[in-house]
């Protein structure tokens, strides 16, 4: 899975280096190149899976083999070791609570899958320095 840029889609780069860098260089947001659907054998099964085994088939094609199953596994359990319940809400809609999470902000489940994949890049002695600004919820949930 490639990465580009979204102010200049020659620029590529791997999911290990657009989660090292965060920006691209001209100040661009990196996007996946492509997205694959997932099949209908999947919603078909859902009901069934787990919360870690629909991360699982969601993420996979994102990290593609640069973070190995047991790992993304472990990630995942990490990030989603909370209650987020889907709420029926009318006839035939639905809503995903992600504010149930340890900083009751919807990015515990994004910003903390994003953290843990970080962390999984980095070596055992390196240290990075994350600058965030917000005027929200996100600086407790980052």
């Amino acid at each position: 899975m490639k990465y580009i840029s979204t102010k200049n889609k020659q620029h590529q780069v791997s999911f290990r280096e657009a989660v090292l860098t965060g920006l691209a260089p001209e100040g661009g947001l990196y996007m996946p190149e492509t997205i694959t659907p997932l099949p209908q054998e999947f919603y078909d099964n859902m009901e069934s899976m787990s919360k870690e085994e629909i991360g699982m088939a969601v993420m996979k094609q994102f990290v593609s083999d640069e973070i190995d199953e047991a790992s993304l596994l472990d990630i995942l359990k990490d990030t989603l070791a909370f209650d987020f319940p889907v709420v029926h809400l009318h006839d035939n809609i639905y809503t995903l609570e992600l504010f149930h999470g340890p900083t009751l902000a919807f990015k515990d489940v994004g910003a903390k899958v994003m953290a843990r994949c970080l962390s999984h890049f980095l070596k055992v002695d390196e240290r990075i320095t994350i600058l965030a600004a917000t005027s929200g919820d996100t600086g407790s949930a980052v």
